[in-house]
């Protein structure tokens, strides 16, 4: 079945919604014949959650075989909704994070002076479980997905552990532990979570990295793989003439040194 992962999208429902229409347009002549993953952090610092989510739960609806990996951002609003004991700590944490971006979306008035803190979390509470789709949907999010030689996943996985093993918090949350390693998972990791240097999709010899800061950069960055073909990346941006979609090559480093190269080299031009 063909598969196309997409990346952190951030509340830009416009690059969502477009990317989907490609891969809608790319599958004409067998409709059914293909799935989406949605690597995590749907929601948050970009303008619409809310319509993300929505373009989300429609696909998710649409198509049995898709799949919506449940990023940290994603965590945050869960969290929210499930720990009344922690949930002004939770609420300080996410707001700070980009979540004032989603509240917003979901019609929290932020110029309203709450006299209470309490009155912004029911408030806000009562928008999100006004979305029981959206709820639905996170929770019944994955932490990672396995296909033919890939695992999607959100971050990342720990070196050295094994697929079962392997932690809810290190597959939302990982760094440098991951990015930094060479270590061999038995199959390619894609992931998000963690912005490109290059701007563009990464490609290593254990990984393939798509976040492409969508928010801040206006390109939501999109993998396409067929099984009898090669793997193919295309980038949705948003400019002047409007948003268009168009193929892209990614940056493929053999050594974490040509990173580093690649980096010093662009600064220079």
């Amino acid at each position: 079945m063909k598969t196309y992962a997409i990346g952190d999208v951030y509340g830009r429902a416009d690059l969502l919604a477009a990317t989907l229409t490609f891969i809608e347009n790319d599958n004409r002549g067998a409709p059914s014949g293909y799935r989406v993953i949605f690597l995590g952090d749907i929601i948050d610092r970009g303008p619409n959650s809310k319509a993300a989510m929505d373009l989300v739960v429609a696909e998710l609806q649409r198509r049995s075989a898709s799949r919506l990996i449940l990023g940290n951002h994603e965590e945050f609003l869960l969290l929210f909704l499930a720990r009344p004991d922690k949930r002004h700590v939770v609420f300080d944490h996410w707001m700070s994070n980009g979540g004032l971006a989603a509240a917003a979306s979901y019609g929290l008035d932020l110029k309203r002076p709450y006299s209470r803190i309490d009155d912004a979390h029911n408030a806000l509470l009562g928008l999100l479980q006004s979305h029981p789709g959206h709820i639905a949907a996170l929770r019944n999010a994955s932490s990672h997905f396995v296909a033919n030689e890939y695992i999607f996943v959100h971050a990342g996985l720990r070196p050295g552990v094994p697929m079962a093993d392997q932690t809810e918090k290190d597959m939302r949350t990982i760094r440098s532990d991951f990015l930094n390693c060479p270590y061999d998972f038995g199959r390619k990791v894609v992931h998000g979570h963690t912005e490109t240097r290059s701007g563009r999709p990464e490609v290593y010899g254990n990984r393939i990295a798509l976040d492409t800061a969508a928010s801040a950069t206006d390109v939501l960055s999109t993998l396409a793989m067929e099984t009898t073909k090669d793997n193919r990346f295309f980038a949705t941006r948003s400019g002047r003439t409007g948003i268009e979609v168009s193929l892209v090559n990614p940056a493929v480093f053999l050594t974490l040194d040509d990173v580093e190269h690649d980096v010093a080299k662009r600064r220079r031009a």
